[in-house]
């Protein structure tokens, strides 16, 4: 009987063990934030209903502000549905904490903070880690434009990127995108980080990174990593690996 109890807590003190480790790793990729603070962003997809007037920034972007607080109703984005739940799903498995599903309207005079954000330019966070000096990418929402690659969608093959980086204003903390040129992109891009950060970790481990994905239009489950880039030391510069 002794024996058996002491079997027990023996595989019960592996189990610990494992799952600290798998959740290092996982926090190694997402960053150390996750399990504590950390958003989902999505868009909101609704007509606005009153103009929000920049007086002095000029973004690189066009930025939509739409006066809707955080709503789960205003997740119009069939894409972004299936992407949160690819990824709550994957944090669900690897962190005791969820993570805040937060819209791009309420997160976006928030820089402080580590997200990952869905979708393209139409997503206020995705505009400010795409302006960050640490991206390196350039996406026009039709095309994806990285060291020696362009990528464009055609009729069966939608294309993404994933991509994290940490900001220079706030160091500390890891901003991620998953975007497509379109929303079948998007959602197999969220549906790869869910599944094969493992296989990041194991070229990435903590540093910055980018994957560019191609979806089979109606499948997230087909995504495919197609050019990998990592970050070289410098921000702003990374080394293509395939």
């Amino acid at each position: 009987m002794r024996n058996i109890e002491s079997l027990l807590k023996v595989i019960k003190w592996v189990q610990q063990i494992w799952h600290w480790l798998s959740s290092w790793k996982f926090k190694r990729i997402f960053g150390k934030d996750a399990g504590e603070e950390y958003h989902i962003i999505y868009k909101i997809n609704h007509v606005p209903n009153r103009s929000v007037i920049f007086l002095s920034y000029k973004p690189k972007f066009k930025r939509e502000r739409y006066s809707s607080s955080t709503n789960l109703t205003t997740i119009n984005s069939c894409a972004e549905t299936r992407a949160i739940g690819h990824l709550v799903y994957a944090f669900g498995e690897k962190v005791y904490k969820q993570p805040v599903i937060t819209s791009d309207f309420d997160a976006d005079d928030r820089m402080d903070i580590s997200f990952i954000s869905l979708g393209g330019v139409t997503n206020l966070k995705t505009c400010d880690l795409l302006e960050d000096v640490s991206n390196f990418l350039e996406y026009s929402g039709d095309s994806i434009k990285g060291p020696s690659t362009l990528v464009a969608a055609n009729q069966n093959i939608d294309f993404a990127f994933i991509i994290k980086i940490h900001p220079k204003s706030n160091p500390e903390r890891t901003w991620l995108c998953c975007a497509g040129v379109g929303e079948w992109g998007t959602s197999g891009a969220a549906w790869y980080l869910s599944r094969h950060w493992k296989k990041i970790h194991k070229w990435a481990k903590n540093k910055s990174f980018a994957i560019i994905t191609e979806t089979r239009r109606g499948s997230d489950e087909s995504t495919l990593s197609v050019h990998r880039f990592l970050r070289n030391g410098k921000a702003g510069e990374f080394t293509k690996l395939s």
